[in-house]
Order: C-alpha cells, then structure tokens, then sequence
C-alpha cells in the first residue's frame, strides 16, 4: 500500500525475497506492473527458491522503455512474441535464470548494453543477444556448456575491457576459433579470466603468435589451470609471456587426476620461459595443491620477474603444522630476482609465513 501511493517516478526498485516463503507471486507482480509505469530505470528481483514453482518475468518488464539496468536472479525468463529489445538498456544481470526450450532464439535487441552478466542460468542456447559494438564487460559462468559460440551471440564484440569466461564442462571443438576471436580481437582488453576447458581448447590453435600485439592493454590475467595436463600447463605459460603489460595474476589450481611426468620435464626445460616478465607485480595462487608442478610454477615466476612485489599462496585444505611449515619453508627457498618479493602463505592450520 505505501508502495502504490507514491508519488513521481520510481528510478530504482531493489526486491529481495531469496528467503522468504512466499505463498504467491500476485503482489509482486502488482509491484512490477507499477514501477514499470512510473519510469523505473533500474530495476533488481532476487527472487524466492522456496516456492513450488520459479517466478515468471511478467511482460510489461519487456514492455518498459525506461530500464537502463536490469538484474534477475532466479526466474524464468521468456519474452513475449512482440518484444522488440530493450533499447534503452546498459546493464544487464541474470543469474539462475531460465530461458524455456524454443524453436527459434529468444532475440534481444540491446543497442546499447555496455555490461552482460550470465550466471548458472539454464537454456542460453535459445538465447541471441544481439548487442552493438559498446559492449565493455562480459561475464559467462557456467556449470554446464549451454552457449553456443559459434551463433551471432558474439558477433560485434571488439571493444571488451573485461572478459570472465568459465565453463565446468568441455566445450566443442569445432568452437574453439570462434573462441579465439572473441578473446584476441579485442585490443582493448584489460581483464581476462579462462578457466581449464577454455585453455585446454585454445591450445589446439596456433593464434599465439604476435599475441602480444593484439593483447597489448591486458594487464589482469585469471586462469583455472590443470597443472596435471601438458597442454594446459603449456598455453598458459605461453599465454603468460606474450603478454607485454601484465602485472597482476591470479590462478586456481583445478589440477586432478594423475599427474603427467610430462609436465615437469617442461617446467624445468630452459625454453619453458624465455622472456623476463617485466610488469608482472601481483600473482595469487588459490587452491594451492602442494604439487611439485605447481611448485615449479611458482618457481619459475620469482626467477623472471623483477619487479614482483607480492606472492600469495592460499592451500586448498588443512594439512599438519609441521607439512605446511615444510612447504612454506621450501617456497622461501626460492631465488627471487626482485628483491622486493614477499612471500605470503596462508594455511589454514594457524601457520603463517612472510
């Protein structure tokens, strides 16, 4: 009731209801039907998971030509026969968000969307956003391969600044150059995050040659690496040291399975690194192992990069007082050819190293 007496345009409506038993979703969709009239520009619905049935996005949020941000989380998203795009829109999140099965792609026109968040959602590949050249920041996470790289989706990307793409599952070969295009034609790239199945395709391709020129503003690289698989280990070195302007990585260390011999021949090979890393100032390793690849890893980096300040090891789980400190006393061990590198390991048993 204090809702629907207010007066003047509503700019922003912010809902949260993730934890509450709703018993309908009648008030909410009154709520919808009249922050749509009044203007509303920015409009966010997490929505309940504690009802028998997910909320459907009713259609006059289609309808709505104000929205400049839209964020849903944890609906059914399907657009009305007559939708014609959200033409006026920047920003665009969707998380647990589910596109029903379709004949044809569910078409969204965004001709000026800037920011695209996909999130566990479930049925991108009836999904076509079609989007112009502006697009700065991309966001793909995935629990399952749903996208389709090969459509239109990605078509006018060139002007990424921020790249975060994540699949936990293989993606098909035959994708594997489309992915290479929407990565490195991009020169105004600054951020990118792969996780292994993005690298282990990528590997097959040859694009890293004069890599340097086409990445030249990347300064953040975030990777989820195997380091039990060669050809993972191998591009993402290869990735690494093509990079003229990176200084700050992060890597998790999603190794599993039975360690390649392979491997660490190639990490303690003299062309395994073969250029000094020159920016490099900030490199995080998340879930650390304690394999002796990942060590040779990190080994590597202190060796060829003078002006690292900063190396933060975070193991994945508990381990004994005197392990940690074995490991932690071994890492320090390392020559370090800058002589501001510090060390910073952070156990989970009480250790701590600097």
């Amino acid at each position: 009731m204090i809702l629907l007496q207010h007066i003047g345009d509503i700019v922003k409506f912010d809902l949260d209801v993730s934890g509450v038993q709703l018993c309908s979703y009648a008030d909410i969709d009154r709520w919808m039907l009249y922050v749509t009239r009044y203007g509303v520009k920015k409009l966010i619905l997490n929505m309940s998971k504690n009802i028998s049935s997910t909320y459907k996005v009713p259609s006059y949020i289609f309808d709505c030509q104000t929205l400049t941000q839209l964020e849903l989380f944890n609906c059914i998203f399907k657009p009305p026969n007559s939708f014609l795009g959200f033409q006026t829109l920047t920003i665009l999140h969707l998380k647990e968000v589910a596109f029903p099965p379709a004949i044809e792609f569910y078409a969204i026109k965004t001709p000026l969307l800037v920011k695209l968040i996909l999130t566990h959602c479930d049925g991108t590949q009836y999904l076509n956003i079609e989007f112009s050249s502006g697009l700065k920041y991309l966001s793909v996470r995935e629990s399952h391969y749903n996208l389709d790289l090969n459509s239109n989706y990605f078509k006018n990307v060139k002007k990424l600044t921020y790249l975060y793409l994540v699949i936990d599952n293989p993606i098909p070969v035959d994708e594997r150059l489309t992915l290479e295009k929407l990565i490195f034609s991009s020169p105004t790239l600054e951020t990118l995050c792969l996780s292994q199945y993005e690298l282990e395709l990528l590997n097959a391709g040859k694009v890293l040659k004069g890599l340097h020129y086409a990445l030249n503003c990347l300064w953040h690289l975030r990777l989820g690496v195997n380091f039990n698989k060669l050809g993972q280990t191998c591009y993402t070195l290869k990735l690494i040291k093509s990079l003229p302007n990176l200084s700050k990585l992060e890597i998790w260390d999603n190794a599993f399975g039975d360690p390649d011999e392979a491997v660490l021949k190639y990490l303690d090979a003299p062309s395994c690194l073969d250029r000094t890393l020159n920016k490099l100032e900030d490199v995080s390793i998340h879930v650390f192992k304690r394999s002796k690849n990942v060590l040779s890893f990190i080994k590597l980096l202190f060796a060829y990069a003078p002006s690292l300040s900063r190396m933060s090891i975070k193991p994945k789980n508990a381990s004994s007082s005197k392990e940690e400190l074995n490991v932690a006393t071994e890492l320090m061990r390392f020559p370090r050819v800058s002589p501001k590198a510090k060390l910073f390991y952070y156990p989970t048993v009480g250790l701590k190293a600097e």
